[in-house]
């Protein structure tokens, strides 16, 4: 027995001196070295994916969420609002409760026939007629989840469609977005900011989600349904060189996402641009003058000539306001020049403009000509035809201006001021049919790809006239349950 001890005692000791000299395995992850992280795959599928946080992507997003479906809303920039939120809020709507209790705007079938006769069969018609259908429904949403429209202020139409008072959403755009992302918020929606769609995910012939970049990298969103909502292309200089070439050196006055990244991604699988011009206010040195004191008389001058001092647009109302602007932006300087008499019912207008600096008063036409550097000679041939005209009791002859709508450039003292767009809103824009859906080259619809708001303008308006204020948010706010509830069989 003591032997066995001994032989034990011996090998438990030769055992220790072998462990002793035997060098050590390195520890695979040492406790001083930084610890390798997987990459995690953020990739998620959702029912919708709505790209671009304006008023409507926004109205899309929640229309999704109250059908009971999981839609996630991305946005490129911090805050949500493009260019909804840059607007006055100016709004319509049809057969809604707020219709009813302040007995404003259109009824139904009136505001069709209306927008359809202002778009003179240049835009998708049946979009328009559900547009219309659907808005008193959504407007009743929005005011039931606390958007609020004065009730004591209202705005005329501003466009081809007269007689129409349009709604003010209290806090201009900005109250309205502020309002409507609550609204989303409230009903669950998923709004991811700084989080930019930057390439559709096609699968079969079909688009199948978006490509997300954000602060940590990039993953993919797989859905049912993709919707862009990104606005206009006003700051995409290579779209505005192709389909605008007249505009590229305009000031601009729009959301700074207006970047046409939602064209960008369409148009690679055969989306196009129908429509032509956009929607203006006017600058005085690269301000905003429809906001500024007396910056309303260009608005308001019913004679206007080029730097060559000829008539070259028909200055009569908002029936020609897209036309008009495109003249003007190809004329010296992108202006026309706007008089009036101290006859006219906006010479209190003009005088404001004088006191601000934005317009100019003198004794003589000839006076205000050499203020503008405008030809004396022209000026006064194309002056005294018109004041000829309008006593013999005439209708222009140059333009179809309406006789009664003519003013006489004949008692001093006299106004000038100047017009010149600057562009607020595309109302050029992707191809759709009745239900938003984004058309290839074919004109057949992009699978599982829809449009609506900005994006899709030229399918509202067309190269028709602009209808009424509110038009383009009523594009956006009706246009995304209108792109929803077909992609869910809910309207067909």
């Amino acid at each position: 027995m003591k032997k066995h001890l001994k032989f034990l005692s011996l090998a438990c000791a030769v055992c220790l001196v072998l462990t002793a000299c035997t060098p050590k395995t390195p520890d695979p992850t040492p406790d001083n070295s930084p610890s390798v992280e997987e990459p995690q795959n953020r990739d998620v599928t959702v029912d919708f994916v709505v790209v671009g946080a304006g008023a409507g992507g926004l109205s899309a997003a929640t229309e999704a969420a109250r059908q009971g479906k999981s839609v996630i809303l991305l946005e490129k920039l911090s805050f949500a609002g493009g260019s909804s939120a840059l607007c006055e809020g100016y709004f319509w709507s049809s057969d809604a409760k707020l219709n009813a209790e302040t007995e404003k705007g259109f009824d139904t079938e009136t505001m069709k026939e209306a927008m359809l006769t202002a778009a003179g069969g240049k835009a998708v018609d049946k979009l328009i007629e559900n547009i219309c259908a659907i808005s008193g429904e959504i407007m009743d949403g929005l005011t039931d989840g606390g958007t609020v429209f004065l009730k004591d202020q209202y705005t005329g139409s501003g466009g081809a469609i007269p007689g129409l008072d349009v709604f003010i959403a209290e806090g201009a755009g900005a109250g309205l977005v502020k309002s409507m992302v609550k609204i989303a918020e409230d009903n669950q929606v998923d709004i991811r900011y700084e989080s930019k769609g930057t390439k559709l995910i096609v699968e079969g012939g079909a688009v199948k989600g978006v490509t997300v970049e954000d602060k940590e990298g990039t993953y993919n969103i797989y859905a049912g349904t993709t919707i862009l909502a990104t606005g206009g292309f006003l700051r995409n200089e290579a779209l505005m060189a192709e389909y605008a070439p007249d505009w590229t050196d305009t000031t601009l006055y729009c959301a700074a996402g207006s970047t046409g990244d939602g064209h960008e991604m369409a148009m690679e699988l055969g989306a196009h641009i129908i429509g032509s011009s956009f929607g203006c206010v006017w600058e005085f040195d690269g301000k905003n003058g429809y906001h500024m004191d007396g910056g309303m008389a260009p608005a308001v001058s019913f004679f206007k000539v080029n730097q060559e001092g000829k008539r070259v647009l028909n200055e009569f109302g908002g029936a020609t306001v897209n036309t008009n602007n495109n003249i003007t932006v190809q004329q010296t300087g992108n202006r026309v020049y706007c008089f009036m008499d101290s006859t006219s019912a906006y010479a209190g207008l003009a005088e404001q403009g004088v006191v601000a600096g934005l317009a100019y008063k003198a004794d003589t036409l000839e006076e205000l000509c050499d203020q503008y550097g405008i030809d004396k000679e022209a000026f006064m041939e194309t002056v005294n035809a018109y004041n000829e005209a309008k006593a013999a009791g005439k209708d222009d002859a140059d333009f179809g201006v309406p006789n009664a709508y003519m003013v006489s450039m004949t008692e001093a003292p006299f106004y000038a001021t100047y017009y010149q767009p600057m562009p607020t809103n595309c109302l050029a824009g992707l191809e759709t049919d009745e239900f938003c859906r984004l058309l290839d080259s074919n004109n057949q619809p992009i699978p599982g790809l829809y449009g609506v708001g900005e994006l899709i303008m030229g399918s509202v308006v067309g190269d028709g006239n602009y209808p009424s204020c509110g038009t383009c948010l009523a594009a956006g706010i009706y246009g995304g349950p209108i792109a929803v509830r077909h992609a869910l069989g809910i309207m067909k």
